[in-house]
């Protein structure tokens, strides 16, 4: 099967289209100022990576974005992904597999621990396509949102 689709590191310029992304993904509208303050911030931090997947007319159709950090109890670098989203448009063409496969090549040469994902209960396709890239539910999440 031929890759018509190009994956690379997102930009600035890159934060309307994902912004939409999000917004399909969370079925909802994001407030665009905090988006774009916390968009600048991923793009420009150190150990936070941000691909877009393009198709042919050059327009994105998915993003991953990962963020790492030290963590004691791991004793070293942990990546978490924070985002995964294909446009239901272009989903099933392998498009998140690309972007995890990208994933893995940019953090096989560093000293990193493990990639984690957290993934919503609700959304069960998200966690049967975790599981056939590998991952292992190892953990149960818990949280207080305020």
């Amino acid at each position: 099967m031929h890759f018509n689709f190009h994956i690379r590191t997102a930009q600035l310029s890159d934060e309307k289209s994902v912004w939409e992304l999000v917004n399909e993904l969370e079925n909802r509208n994001s407030d665009p100022l905090i988006f774009a303050k916390i968009w600048s911030e991923y793009v420009r931090h150190e150990h936070t990576h941000v691909w877009v997947v393009e198709n042919h007319e050059n327009q994105v159709v998915g993003f991953l974005s990962v963020i790492g950090q030290n963590l004691l109890h791991h004793e070293g670098m942990v990546y978490e992904i924070q985002e995964l989203m294909v446009t239901a448009t272009y989903q099933g063409q392998g498009l998140g597999r690309k972007l995890i496969e990208t994933l893995k090549n940019e953090l096989k040469h560093k000293d990193v621990k493990s990639i984690e994902v957290t993934s919503n209960k609700r959304r069960k396709e998200a966690h049967a396509f975790y599981e056939a890239m590998g991952f292992i539910n190892s953990h149960e999440k818990f949280t207080i949102y305020f």
